[in-house]
């Protein structure tokens, strides 16, 4: 297994200085489950990699990071893949205090994309450690790949709460847990509950600490008017009318260690951000090929929502401008996408 940690770093490493691809999967003309298509932003292009799934049947990608997919398999088993050089590296199972018990098919593949939150992977003086956000209470577990067991990190975090982990260290230690709050005006001013949702991403930037809030709309038509769920049947029509979710907005706050305030980012400058299933991240422009500075690129993990409907689901990605506040989305906005598009660092072989 140490052996393996260094061919997961060593691959990693080569990834660091790539514009992300945001993998999508097999398109109409291909029904074969094992393909996925990845969209260059540097090419403007889109590659197929077909087989990429090879002895791996309805696995189900969980995060991503460095370009190393975090994936469940039938059984919810985590597993690191590498789609680029078919690497594969088996973690160990989740302990039954951390999983909960499995019973029938549809219970599990329900299990498999609701149980973990996020998967992130790190690389740490050549050791590989991946740690997951699971369960209802969003606790914290994580493993070492030279270690064959998982550590449950006994974080239960309530609604809202933030924490920064040092995984530095052999056992993870928590170096702050911010007790600053966002007002709840700037969430939802413009933007009542009953038809919005904010999804929250923490994003490490330049030493500092940015709070990136989504809203998303539960129901949104297509000129992009978020409506209640009761609109959706009107006596004159039999089938109810289709309004996906959709991302309306994204605010940025910075976060002020003295002050223990956020503070309403306007601009990112040089800076772009990557946010979804995968893990967040800023980069700068100068180390990418036609990312444009100051816009947030985000893809669809509104998990809860995923299933919902059979016309809809994995279809909310696309970019956001800091700039004008100017939102564009994928092509496809009343679309299935199964599995949702993920960001991801190619790496090279």
């Amino acid at each position: 297994m140490a052996r393996a940690s260094q061919t997961v770093s060593s691959l990693s490493c080569a990834a660091l200085s790539q514009t992300p691809w945001l993998m999508l999967p097999s398109d109409q003309e291909d029904d074969s489950t094992d393909t996925r298509c990845f969209f260059s932003l540097a090419e403007n292009k889109i590659y197929k990699i077909k087989n990429m799934f090879n002895g791996l049947p309805d696995t189900w990608c969980v995060g991503s990071s460095h370009g190393w997919m975090v994936v469940l398999d039938q059984r919810v088993n985590p597993l690191l893949f590498n789609p680029f050089c078919k690497a594969k590296v088996e973690l160990p199972t989740f302990p039954r205090e951390l999983k909960p018990s499995v019973g029938e098919t549809y219970f599990v593949e329900q299990l498999r994309k609701v149980f973990i939150v996020k998967a992130v992977v790190l690389f740490v003086n050549q050791s590989c450690r991946v740690v997951v956000i699971y369960g209802i209470q969003s606790s914290l577990a994580f493993c070492k790949l030279e270690y064959n067991t998982w550590t449950d990190l006994g974080d239960e975090a309530k609604y809202g709460s933030i924490a920064v982990w040092d995984f530095r260290n052999p056992f993870p230690t928590k170096i702050i847990s911010p007790s600053a709050s966002v007002s709840e005006v700037d969430h939802y001013m413009n933007f009542p509950r009953n038809k919005f949702f904010t999804q929250s991403y923490l994003v490490e930037s330049l030493g500092g600490l940015l709070l990136v809030d989504r809203i998303v709309g539960y129901f949104v038509n297509s000129e992009g008017i978020a409506v209640d769920e009761y609109d959706l049947l009107i006596h004159e029509d039999t089938q109810p009318l289709v309004c996906p979710y959709r991302t309306k907005l994204f605010n940025v706050y910075e976060l002020d260690h003295k002050q223990e305030t956020w503070k309403k980012v306007e601009s990112l400058g040089d800076r772009v951000i990557f946010v979804g299933g995968n893990y967040s991240m800023s980069l700068s422009i100068h180390d990418l090929e036609e990312c444009e500075s100051n816009t947030i690129y985000f893809s669809d993990d509104n998990w809860n929502q995923v299933d919902e409907d059979y016309m809809y689901g994995g279809h909310d990605f696309g970019t956001f401008k800091l700039t004008d506040g100017s939102l564009e989305t994928g092509p496809d906005y009343c679309s299935k996408f199964d599995t949702p598009p993920f960001w991801i660092i190619p790496a090279r072989r």
